[in-house]
């Protein structure tokens, strides 16, 4: 097991007569020996692109990165020992799962001229660890996605790496395969000890995968902590809103003398910790953390209510406040559009209006 660090890692893309783009923006970013780490965020946030330069298919413009303590930045990728699985798999298609799973062995092979038997243990080895022992004769095109999505997988590891990337492993499987593949990712993971880096656009992939989570940003880490801390305690009104489903909501209001964020002028809310008078806020409270009461609490009108079994989700209009509330609701609630209820905030955020940070 390897450590992995990162140290103001640079990327910017120029082109003649446009502007620099700055992709990925100063990222200090330390994993320990064995670690998960979560790297999620939007589309074009930059977190494939560190990724690459991890993995040495992307030039650095600037910073360090360093495997085991020794730097890799000017290393070719080939002698890294960085496995990636790809998001699109990356399959040779005229080749066999094992002859896929061997490809790269058999080239080093060659090289250091070692012994095929090795190759062909290895690929048995690894192809009981994955599940693949009943499709090694298969080729790419009569796999599904979450074989194919296995057997990139594999191929990443059977070269036994220092670290390992996963770009969007997921994201082209159904619902039932994704549960299913990402409890068999889980499980390899923890077995084989190698440290990781998850890139992924889906909070709950992360969420349930990652020992660590760094959201990223427009190229920067908004937050990096436990899967608890990010959710519990978020550093920012954009790690606050991209975590969490439904997602929480987030009501404008100003700071009164009295410890309270006032959201219209009829409606407040206490605020958990001191904020100075006359301030512009951002309140944000979890739809779990809202609770419908019979009398006390703040009066709403249902807007609409979704029953969805295990429970529901309840939109809700607040006098004056020009955002919704969504609330969610035990299984046996019943409301109708127009009805009239009362909400009581439980555990509550509070984030600086301007410049989105949170107060704590």
């Amino acid at each position: 097991m390897t450590a992995l660090e990162l140290r103001e890692l640079r990327k910017t893309y120029r082109a003649r007569g446009r502007p620099a783009v700055d992709a990925v923006r100063g990222i200090d970013l330390g994993l320990r020996s064995g670690e998960l780490l979560g790297l999620l965020g939007p589309s074009g946030c930059g977190k494939s692109t560190t990724l690459r330069m991890i993995a040495g298919l992307e030039p650095v413009t600037g910073g360090d990165i360093l495997v085991g303590g020794a730097s890799v930045v000017r290393r070719p990728a080939q002698e890294r020992n960085i496995g990636v699985a790809f998001e699109n798999y990356a399959l040779y298609p005229p080749l066999t799962v094992a002859e896929n799973l061997a490809f790269g062995l058999r080239a080093r092979r060659r090289a250091a001229r070692g012994s095929s038997a090795d190759v062909a243990r290895k690929v048995t080895e690894i192809a009981e660890r994955v599940g693949l022992t009943g499709i090694l004769d298969a080729r790419p095109a009569g796999l599904s996605s979450g074989q194919k999505q296995r057997v990139s997988l594999a191929r990443a590891l059977i070269r036994e790496p220092d670290v390992l990337l996963l770009d969007e492993p997921l994201s082209h499987l159904d619902a039932a395969q994704r549960d299913t593949t990402r409890r068999e990712l889980k499980r390899i993971q923890r077995d084989l000890g190698h440290t990781t880096i998850l890139v992924t656009h889906d909070q709950e992939e992360a969420l349930s995968l990652a020992d660590r989570i760094a959201v990223m940003k427009d190229g920067a880490i908004q937050q990096l902590g436990t899967p608890f801390e990010i959710y519990d305690s978020p550093a920012t009104t954009f790690v606050a809103d991209f975590v969490g489903e439904p997602a929480i909501n987030l009501l404008p209001g100003i700071a009164t003398a009295d410890g309270h964020a006032r959201l219209s002028a009829t409606v407040r809310t206490a605020l958990p910790v001191p904020v100075a008078e006359g301030r512009a806020v951002v309140v944000g409270i979890r739809p779990e953390d809202l609770e419908l009461t019979g009398t006390d609490g703040i009066p709403a009108r249902v807007v609409a209510h979704e029953p969805l079994l295990e429970s529901g989700i309840a939109t809700l209009a607040l006098d004056g406040v020009e955002h919704p509330l969504v609330v969610l609701t035990g299984p046996e609630v019943r409301l109708a559009h127009d009805d009239r209820v009362r909400v009581a905030p439980g555990l509550t955020h509070v984030f600086d209006a301007e410049t989105g940070d949170s107060l704590r």
